[in-house]
């Protein structure tokens, strides 16, 4: 199916009264995972059996922080993608900061790394630097945890399930990044890794002192943060001393169950520097 065909398909399927999900879910079974679709004008290769992906697809996929990225993000910016995924936030920044401004996406898991890595090259986008890579406090190897069912894709390198398989990835240091250094200021970080957040934040604590980052938009997911022994509290409060102050949030989602019918809660918190 071409690309063209792809987006005519996505906009038949996103018209439908009800069950868009499970009509997408049969695409994805029907094309074994492999299915074209457009997504932020960037053409992609979408496994449509997962749950982010298929979000994607129809076009659903987190609203309220897809509007501020639209609003913070301006042609000639630096967007920083940390923990990109499947490259939601990495083609929609690519689009809303045009030729004039870049990209920077960090995504270890060779899944997710692999659909972004095929969207830049189907797309001819130029504007993207993709590193298969961790962000932490220190430069180092670890293991991450890949998830071993296909319906949703969400790795860690904090250990949960026994089940997950574990996948050697680098880590390095937002601060040792050297295309990053040259740029100027970052108007606009997401930061979206499974609990890994702090060590992340830790890792570039020079560029934030020296204001080099005027955004940051970022998950809590108390459970994630649990296995690393911290809180949403204890992240929100670092984010505080570092000089951010919350500009939205997302709805407060209290009590969600997820895999093993483990509890947690969830928000997502975009910050800013004063007077930015």
């Amino acid at each position: 199916m071409s690309y063209w065909a792809a987006g005519f398909v996505q906009e038949m399927v996103r018209r439908l009264p009800y069950k868009q999900d499970q009509v997408v879910q049969m695409l994805g079974n029907l094309t074994h995972g492999k299915t074209r679709a457009i997504v932020n004008s960037a053409r992609m290769t979408l496994d449509l059996r997962e749950a982010i992906q298929r979000s994607m697809f129809l076009g659903t996929y987190e609203p309220t922080q897809t509007d501020w990225f639209r609003r913070c993000l301006r042609p000639g910016d630096i967007a920083v993608d940390v923990g990109a995924s499947f490259g939601y936030y990495t083609t929609l920044s690519s689009r809303l900061v045009g030729s004039a401004g870049r990209v920077f996406a960090f995504e270890p898991s060779p899944v997710a790394s692999k659909v972004i890595e095929t969207a830049i090259i189907e797309s001819d986008i130029k504007n993207v630097v993709l590193t298969k890579a961790a962000l932490g406090r220190k430069a180092s190897r670890v293991p991450l945890f890949l998830s071993n069912t296909p319906e949703l894709h969400s790795p860690s390198i904090l250990p949960f399930d026994e089940a997950y398989l574990p996948f050697e990835i680098e880590v390095i240091r937002l601060d040792d990044f050297e295309p990053i250094a040259t740029q100027g200021r970052i108007r606009l970080l997401k930061m979206d890794v499974e609990g890994y957040e702090p060590d992340v934040l830790d890792g570039m604590t020079e560029l934030v002192k020296a204001g080099r980052v005027e955004n940051i938009v970022c998950e809590f997911n108390s459970f994630w943060l649990a296995r690393n022994s911290t809180t949403p509290q204890d992240l929100l409060e670092s984010f505080l001393r570092c000089g951010f102050e919350v500009r939205e949030k997302t709805t407060f989602q209290k009590d969600l169950i997820g895999r093993h019918g483990k509890r947690f809660d969830l928000q997502d918190i975009w910050f800013a520097r004063p007077g930015v």
